[in-house]
């Protein structure tokens, strides 16, 4: 996590039975480091949630375009083979 000497304030809604668990969870103190932790977690989660997206996403062109050069490679066999047994 990064450390910044200057804090930027945000302000947020929440249920009050979350409120109360959170101050039950923080004894009351450091609420504002608690929720720093937890918003990095769920944003270091979700970026190695795209991250992984992209891995499928490129390995699966990947294959199409494989698939289409073997079928275009396919077509041309298929062709050559065909020459002179007709």
């Amino acid at each position: 996590m990064e450390k910044l000497r200057t804090k930027q304030i945000l302000g947020v809604s929440i249920t009050p039975h979350l409120y109360k668990k959170l101050k039950e969870e923080c004894d009351g103190k450091n609420v504002s480091a608690f929720v720093e932790r937890a918003i990095a977690k769920e944003l270091e989660q979700r970026e190695k949630e795209r991250q992984e997206f992209k891995k499928k996403l490129i390995k699966g062109y990947q294959a199409v375009a494989r698939s289409q050069k073997r079928r275009n490679e396919d077509e041309i066999w298929d062709e050559t083979s065909k020459d002179g047994l007709e």
